[in-house]
């Protein structure tokens, strides 16, 4: 006998991925009635929600082509800037690779939007749809997996069941926690600064990545004049860092970056996160499946993160198109047998280039500044690298 459920799909955190993901659930429809979908989010989404902060995402064309699938990227193209261009290059040494849209017949290598202008238009998007329930401010503090169902408890005290449990609640995430599900960890020794820079020079849709000794150095165009700036260093010289004036730390990145973008003029508020490499082996569990950085949380360098949590989502929910079970364990299995190989080629993609840029000895070096320059020269090596730029799963 199956046991009725107050919901098809739950979704446990409603930041960037599990926002997104309610919406792409709540078009579904293939019992002839849209899934019922709930979502539970432990911060009210304004002002100050944690995941909606001052931080940009850059999105790729990839996630562009999915969110226009969606309805979404209407609402966030006019806040969106567009990068066209792409310089990857090494402090100090002649070795650079450019990437040009144009070149490979793309209107946009991909944009760059300020996460708490997602997160508002997000939002927006969620009210319009009547399938989801939104239970905010409340925490899942409890879950029991039974044959056809879960029953979770909220920090409320409510009881609700679903037939599938997403776990989209972050890199510390409690269901994770809860499941005891296995984790691959690595710490890179780094926490990436967060600003905001002005130029003399414009922008002209141009991202910038900069490898220096500390770490990479990432400058994405939020504006005509205006980049968002990722830089990774040492937990220590970034505490450093984050103690100069804001003369002093323009005056530090000019000296980092160099002068390709031009004179930097003024730079934002500095915030500072650690970076690690967090990942589940498996993220589906008995109707239950992660995503996100609850399932995978990555090294900033190229930008990966919340693309491969798109492509997570169209995956699921492209596997949940026809069903009438949304967690029964073969579509959980079709799932992560979709999912796992370029999950685990993102991971790799990432950690590879935040570690072999960070090795000072001579032959990675004569290794990194060779694999710069023929990849400039030679189209199939650089097709491969845009390829992943653009967010299309190979």
């Amino acid at each position: 006998m199956t046991i009725p459920t107050d919901y098809d799909v739950v979704i446990a955190g409603g930041g960037m991925t599990g926002a997104t993901l309610a919406i792409a659930l709540a078009q579904l429809a293939p019992a002839g009635r849209p899934w019922r979908i709930a979502l539970i989010e432990a911060h009210q989404p304004q002002p100050a929600h944690p995941g909606f902060d001052g931080r940009a995402i850059a999105l790729a064309a990839g996630s562009v082509e999915a969110l226009q699938q969606l309805k979404l990227w209407s609402s966030w193209r006019p806040a969106a800037h567009a990068i066209r261009h792409i310089h990857v290059s090494e402090q100090g040494h002649a070795g650079r690779v450019t990437l040009d849209a144009e070149e490979f017949q793309q209107p946009a290598l991909g944009y760059v939007l300020e996460l708490s202008v997602a997160g508002q238009r997000l939002y927006e998007q969620l009210a319009l749809y009547a399938n989801i329930s939104h239970f905010c401010p409340s925490k899942l503090t409890a879950c029991v997996q039974s044959a056809d169902s879960v029953t979770l408890t909220l920090s409320s005290g409510e009881q609700i069941t679903t037939r599938l449990l997403v776990g989209a609640d972050g890199a510390q995430s409690i269901l994770q926690a809860q499941l005891n599900l296995p984790v691959a960890q690595h710490d890179f020794q780094q926490s990436a600064i967060i600003t905001t820079l002005q130029t003399e020079q414009a922008v002209a849709a141009r991202a910038w990545e900069r490898f220096t000794p500390h770490g990479p150095l990432a400058l994405l165009p939020l504006g005509e004049q205006t980049y968002s700036v990722v830089w990774c260093q040492s937990h220590e010289n970034a505490q450093q860092v984050m103690q100069l004036t804001e003369a002093e730390f323009t005056r530090q990145l000019q000296q980092a970056f160099g002068f390709k973008a031009g004179r930097f003029v003024h730079s934002g508020a500095r915030a500072v996160y650690p970076l690690s490499l967090r990942y589940l082996t498996q993220s589906t569990h008995h109707r239950v499946v992660l995503l996100g950085n609850a399932a995978h949380q990555l090294h900033p360098v190229a930008g990966q993160g919340f693309n491969l949590a798109m492509r997570d989502i169209m995956a699921l929910r492209d596997c949940l198109q026809q069903v009438s079970d949304p967690g029964a364990y073969s579509v959980l299995q079709q799932y992560w047998q979709q999912r796992k190989d370029d999950q685990q080629r993102t991971i790799w993609f990432t950690s590879a280039l935040a570690s072999l840029f960070a090795d000072p000895a001579l032959p990675l070096l004569i290794a990194r500044q060779s694999g710069l320059l023929l990849m400039n020269h030679i189209p199939a090596l650089k097709n491969a690298l845009v390829q992943q730029a653009l967010g299309y799963k190979s």
